[in-house]
């Protein structure tokens, strides 16, 4: 019996390790400022000089928010939280921007029409959250724009704004301090080159044997379509094309709050996913998997060494 529950504790060990090296080394590689240009203020009055500035020197990114559901009817996408589309209305409409819902039956009419490479890897998902991570950016790559889910609300019109003139081709929030991007809002310019390069990340981890080997649905669904797939395609497509920090942008965590506020509704979300995110919400990501991975293993050989000297007979 002593044996069995030894080979358990060091399998448990095994296989924590295992899953905790699929959060990919680009995630532990530290801080992205050699990456992209972080974000910490963008002041509406950087707004005023660009009024005499020729047209082709204005936004890249186009006067559109893109929000994604399943039908048409977002009464039924929470119990707990409104959605945001009446808060984004009521702040941009009147600036004349549009606020374009998108459903299912649009996302995959886009796929066949202009995406047919990644049919096959958009509708072989397992999870339905899969593939609204890989819409947003097939959206936003196909018309450019502003995405938002519906739990995320506009803080400041004048802030978006004022990203949005920065020069860059797409500008993320961060995760985990500035250690990854994330996907709940971003903008980027139509047929974004870094974008394009995300897609393609998605579809190479959208096959094979790496996606079947992680067993924990929130690690699976983060690693193919979520925000560890989105860093490190980040960080390939620096190194490749030698990509100038002021081409893509992070928000500094201490400034988003000025452009959005994040309801995280994340109701995809299993009973892991939802404990994961409340620590990752207060812990930076580096330090949870450090930690965790260490604690497992020092539990395990605590317990083996216990085990192993309380057998040994005493002298």
């Amino acid at each position: 019996m002593r044996k069995l529950v030894v080979v358990v504790v060091l399998s448990l060990i095994v296989f924590v390790i295992h899953q905790l090296s699929y959060v990919d080394e680009s995630v532990l590689a530290g801080q992205l400022s050699e990456s992209l240009s972080i974000i910490t203020s963008c002041p509406p009055d950087a707004l005023e000089p660009l009024v005499s500035l020729p047209p082709i020197t204005d936004s890249r990114i186009p006067d559109t928010v893109h929000q994604l559901w399943k039908t048409t009817n977002i009464e039924d996408y929470s119990t707990e939280i409104k959605p945001s589309r009446v808060a984004w209305q009521t702040m941009f409409e009147p600036l004349n921007y549009t606020v374009k819902l998108w459903t299912d039956d649009d996302i995959l009419k886009l796929v066949k029409d202009k995406y047919s490479w990644l049919l096959p890897t958009y509708l072989g998902y397992p999870h339905n959250i899969q593939r609204a991570d890989i819409a947003r950016m097939l959206i936003v790559h196909a018309e450019g724009g502003i995405y938002a889910d519906l739990d995320v609300y506009p803080s400041s019109a004048e802030h978006i704004q004022c990203l949005q003139h920065l020069g860059m081709q797409a500008i993320f929030p961060p995760t985990g301090g500035t250690l990854g991007l994330s996907n709940h809002f971003f903008m980027a310019e139509h047929g974004s080159p870094f974008l394009q390069w995300v897609l393609y990340e998605a579809k190479r981890r959208g096959h094979g044997l790496a996606l079947r080997r992680i067993v924990l649905p929130y690690l699976q669904v983060f690693w193919s379509t979520g925000p560890i797939m989105l860093t490190a395609a980040l960080r390939k497509y620096a190194w490749l094309y030698d990509t100038l920090r002021d081409d893509i942008g992070l928000l500094d965590e201490g400034y988003s709050g000025a452009v959005i506020r994040h309801a995280a509704g994340r109701s995809w979300q299993g009973v892991d996913g939802r404990a994961l995110n409340y620590i990752a919400d207060h812990v930076q990501m580096d330090v949870i998997l450090h930690a965790t991975a260490c604690l497992f293993i020092v539990l395990g050989l605590i317990y083996v060494v216990r085990r192993y000297y309380g057998r040994c007979p005493t002298i």
